[in-house]
């Protein structure tokens, strides 16, 4: 599972996405992934209310670029207490500290920004 949360934290972060509306955001990344053969569920159902915005072997993938960094930190631990989800990835242009794990699932960010700089 590590080879790919790296492969995905290296193709999103070598891309720059639009960062002004989250649906064009998501269609972007699920373009990119689709154009990289990563396969991946979209909004992958956890239950009615938890629903990440991609999946992929057990890997929830959350996009945020609005929303307080309290709110985000809070879905994110939703997220976490299921068991399909064995590692989060929060991909967003907020600038936000994030634990390292999350119920002792590994977590990462990958700030959309740096793209641009």
């Amino acid at each position: 599972m590590e080879s790919e949360i790296q492969n995905i934290l290296r193709v999103i972060s070598n891309s720059r996405f639009p960062l002004h509306n989250e649906k064009e955001l998501q269609i972007a990344i699920e373009n990119l992934f689709t154009k990289k053969g990563i396969q991946f569920d979209r909004e992958y159902r956890l239950d009615d209310k938890n629903i990440p915005d991609f999946f992929i072997s057990g890997i929830a993938i959350e996009i945020k670029i609005k929303g307080s960094a309290k709110a985000i930190y809070k879905q994110c631990v939703r997220y976490c207490a299921f068991t399909d989800v064995q590692s989060l990835i929060l991909v967003t242009n907020k600038s936000m500290g994030f634990p390292e794990d999350i119920n002792r699932k590994p977590c990462y960010v990958i700030n959309l920004g740096k793209a641009w700089l």
